[in-house]
């Protein structure tokens, strides 16, 4: 873990968003992302972490690792064989 009041994990520090408005990347339920932000995520070297951190956690909202809140429930649904 990174030091500081927080306790973000390490990895946080090398995500392409960081330093950006928080509010681009949380936004309300039903909104959609701009591609712009999408594409952040596709080129972040972190974006593996960054996605199972939020799929660890169902509570977390916004955009992680390239997937909405929607996108990750629908990955978390068990597979019908």
């Amino acid at each position: 873990m990174a030091s500081g009041c927080l306790n973000r994990p390490e990895w946080q520090l090398r995500a392409a968003c960081r330093g950006l408005p928080t509010n681009e990347w949380v936004r309300e339920p039903g909104c959609e992302y701009p591609e712009e932000q999408r594409d952040i995520c596709r080129a972040c070297p972190v974006r593996r972490e960054c996605l199972g951190f939020a799929m660890a956690d169902q509570s977390i909202p916004g955009l992680w690792g390239g997937t909405d809140e929607r996108e990750r429930r629908r990955m978390r649904r068990p597979v019908a064989s």
